[in-house]
């Protein structure tokens, strides 16, 4: 897993409760702040964590709303790479 991306990786047999797991800790993370009306979940403090929209609007000094969200479980194959996620 890439530091900078952040995640879990669990591996198991089929049917011994990864999913379930995984959901379950996702429901105890604490909320993220996240530029409301933003696709890509940017921060709106983390430069390096905002698209390049984001980043234009606060060069250009607009009013950025902020809302808190879940942390977002996403649930890749073993096999995806990053050329095709």
């Amino acid at each position: 897993i890439d530091p900078k991306i952040g995640g879990v990786m669990i591996l198991g047999d089929r049917g011994t409760g990864k999913t379930t797991t995984i959901r379950a800790l996702v429901d105890l993370l604490p909320e993220i702040d996240c530029v409301s009306d933003d696709p890509y979940n940017s921060s709106p403090t983390e430069y390096d964590n905002m698209s390049d929209e984001v980043r234009n609007r606060l060069a250009n000094s607009e009013e950025v709303p902020v809302v808190k969200k879940k942390v977002p479980m996403v649930d890749l194959p073993l096999g995806a790479t990053e050329d095709r996620v």
